[in-house]
């Protein structure tokens, strides 16, 4: 297409020249990955608590408000009582052996937690309800309490569903008794002796005294009793089991000799060497393996370079001084090539007998190692085998002779038991041990704080945006070109008197970082057709294009702004676009290129306006001519950037993504999410676009900075002097 007929270079009134000739030279290469600084996350942390510090703070009053209430008015205040008592570190038995079925003797951890575990048994408490009459207490029989009126009427609805003999009824209070006082009952161990503390916790100190002092008597009299009734359990039952015992010592002792005279004896120390020997074996499997592998990839490069007739390639890779000194002496004239051929068959030769016999020696180590592993393996379950039976054999003869012999002595033991422990402290009235009101209001304070700062950081942990260039990037994997922040204008027509009134504010430095970015993104071929897009409308891609373009008109190139953007036409809202030249009408042929004049003196540079259509905007963009004409632009101008409508709201970005020679694809601070980049991405990827990189625009750096992000991100940070504010 023949170019415009006038060719106007517009300069940005207080912008600077600016040749990016000399860093054209230089590769283009995306940043560094940042350091992790843990200083930055723990800013980011406490700048997310701080912006929720009223959720933060309410949770914690509403709930010291809670805890206080709980501890002043509602907590009814409990009283401990303790005693204490001995286990007896020598029992007095006539017998000598006689504890073993007693369950005396020496006391050690498990026989303590066993009688700490009686001690709060329900059949000792049962005889302590009953003793102390405590089903008559209202504390413990939630029948004898006094009950409001709803009590009452419910009382009186369940009656009939709950009736039953008197009997049942008795003993499912009781059982309700127990249930109670159980909770209400604590027993431990005093460390490094033999004494038991039994704690009981009431509403009133006396009761408390009574309750544990009997449970400590109930206690010692039931360790006497249970002794007697076992002696007499022991007589009847020893009888019987030595009978059994013997005829199973018999049998064992049978499985055992003639499992010895069948089985092919060994030692563990026989099988630790063995083990030993297997586990060099392996070693020498691998070593040998990876010889052998580096052998064969030698082998097939030496073949390759062969086969390509690189003679210098094949000795460089042979390392070999022999063939070496041949290549020498061939190009000196004193061998042939057909000599120098010989001497490299002859090697390759040598080389893959000796990658050949390197394998056979791999699988013959395999062997080996398949036959000692099946030896080891059988010969250990044998000894396994072995070692079963003559610990059963010994076991069943250890313990036919305990019963034999205890049961010649249980005879003599009964009447002769005394109890295994003693009284050492009794129980006195204690002051109330609970409510900690002071501890109850500053833990649920705490709690409260805890609970607020969590609910904070799991809706920071909701967010689904993009906040930093790295968290851009490596979400997306793809180059971030720039991060831009927002404007700070009131109306899109005041946008442009920004960036014109202030050329070196932190808004026009980072377009012209932008602007360098992208031209070093290919020094070969910089792009000169530049396409702006993003995932969805109002991520300031249409900005970015104006401000691009008005950056590089500031080079005094030549620049000319497409507004591909046909459905939503928001040129007109920066400027005045009556007077515009049309893109749909070079499209269509309503006028002609060379009849008219694109410059906009309010912008400073060329812009082709988008206008109301009945033709699909996609058609046209496909069409031959929108071809043609791209290719007639491209002489006239040094730039074309065209800002296109969304990926994800029309497929336009996609087909005109074909005419451009580099992709900007924009994405909003802290609002657009990963899920709409990566389709976003993705439906370019599948037509074969790739974009040259990402911009993080309308970046706030005010509210950068109290998330944490304001000493690492951001242009003012590390040369706020150097910019217009």
């Amino acid at each position: 297409m023949p170019p415009f007929s006038r060719r106007s270079y517009s300069l940005v009134r207080g912008t600077s020249f600016q040749d990016v000739s000399v860093v054209m030279n230089q590769q283009f290469v995306p940043a560094p990955d940042a350091e992790p600084d843990d200083e930055i996350d723990l800013l980011a942390l406490l700048g997310t608590l701080w912006r929720g510090k009223w959720i933060v703070l309410m949770a914690a009053v509403l709930s010291m408000v809670l805890g206080g209430v709980y501890a002043f008015r509602l907590a009814v205040p409990l009283y401990p009582a303790t005693v204490t008592v001995a286990l007896n570190a020598q029992q007095q038995q006539v017998i000598t052996d006689i504890e073993s079925i007693l369950g005396g003797g020496a006391w050690d951890n498990v026989a303590i937690n066993t009688e700490l575990e009686v001690l709060r048994s329900r059949e000792l408490v049962g005889q302590l309800v009953d003793r102390l009459d405590l089903t008559s207490d209202p504390e413990f029989n939630a029948a004898l309490r006094v009950r409001s009126r709803f009590d009452n009427l419910r009382a009186a609805v369940l009656a009939p569903l709950q009736g039953g003999p008197a009997e049942e009824v008795t003993s499912s209070v009781r059982d309700e008794v127990i249930d109670t006082l159980l909770q209400q009952i604590s027993a431990s161990s005093v460390r490094s002796s033999l004494a038991l503390t039994i704690s009981v916790t009431t509403t009133e100190p006396a009761k408390s005294v009574r309750i544990a002092n009997a449970l400590a008597e109930i206690y010692i009299e039931n360790q006497i009793l249970v002794k007697l009734e076992a002696l007499t359990r022991a007589t009847a039952f020893l009888s019987t089991r030595t009978v059994e015992l013997r005829e199973n010592l018999e049998d064992v002792e049978g499985q055992l000799a003639a499992f010895s005279e069948q089985a092919e004896m060994i030692s563990p120390e026989v099988l630790v060497a063995q083990g030993i020997q297997l586990r060099e074996l392996r070693t020498r499997i691998r070593e040998q393996e990876v010889r052998a592998t580096d052998m064969r990839a030698r082998l097939e490069t030496l073949q390759m370079l062969q086969s390509q007739q690189d003679v210098e390639g094949f000795i460089l890779a042979a390392d070999e001084f022999r063939l070496t000194r041949s290549l020498t002496q061939f190009r000196n004239g004193r061998i042939s090539e057909a000599e120098l051929n010989a001497q490299l068959d002859d090697y390759l030769d040598q080389l893959a007998s000796d990658a050949v016999r390197n394998e056979q020696q791999v699988a013959a180590l395999e062997n080996a190692e398949q036959e000692l592993s099946a030896r080891i393996q059988r010969q250990s379950e044998e000894l396994i085998a072995l070692q079963q039976l003559e610990r059963e054999a010994e076991a069943a003869r250890l313990l036919y002779e305990n019963f034999f012999t205890r049961l010649q002595e249980t005879n003599v033991q009964q009447g002769l038991e005394v109890a295994d422990s003693r009284i050492i402290s009794e129980a006195v009235p204690r002051p109330a041990s609970s409510p900690n009101k002071p501890f109850v209001v500053v833990l649920s304070v705490v709690l409260g704080a805890l609970l607020g700062s969590g609910l904070v950081l799991l809706r920071e942990m909701r967010f689904a945006g993009f906040r930093t260039s790295d968290d851009l990037r490596l979400q997306t994997q793809k180059t971030v070109l720039a991060s831009v922040p927002v404007i700070p204008a009131k109306d899109r027509q005041a946008t442009l008197r920004y960036l014109s009134d202030k050329p070196n504010s932190i808004v026009a430095e980072a377009i012209r970082n932008l602007r360098t970015s992208v031209l070093m993104s290919n020094v070969d071929k910089p792009p000169r057709v530049i396409m702006i897009t993003s995932s969805v409308p109002g991520e300031g891609k249409t900005t970015l294009a104006l401000a691009l373009s008005r950056i590089m008109t500031g080079m005094g190139k030549k620049v000319l702004l497409i507004e591909a953007d046909i459905r939503r036409r928001t040129f007109k809202e920066y400027f005045d676009t009556d007077a515009s030249v049309a893109l749909l009408d070079l499209l269509l042929g309503t006028v002609k290129a060379e009849d008219v004049d694109p410059f906009v003196p309010e912008v400073g540079f060329d812009v082709l306006t988008g206008s109301k259509s009945d033709v699909n905007a996609t058609d046209l963009f496909t069409s031959e001519k929108f071809a043609s004409l791209m290719k007639g632009l491209r002489t006239t101008y040094d730039y074309i950037i065209i800002d296109t409508p969304p990926v994800l709201a029309v497929p336009d970005a996609r087909v005109i993504g074909a005419h451009a020679d580099a992709i900007i694809y924009g994405v909003a601070w802290d609002r657009t999410t990963k899920t709409q980049v990566r389709q976003g991405l993705d439906m370019l990827d599948s037509v074969g676009l790739t974009i040259t990189g990402l911009v993080l625009s309308q970046v706030d750096q005010r509210k950068m900075k109290t998330y944490g992000y304001g000493g690492q991100y951001g242009y003012d940070t590390n040369g706020s002097k150097y910019y217009d504010q």
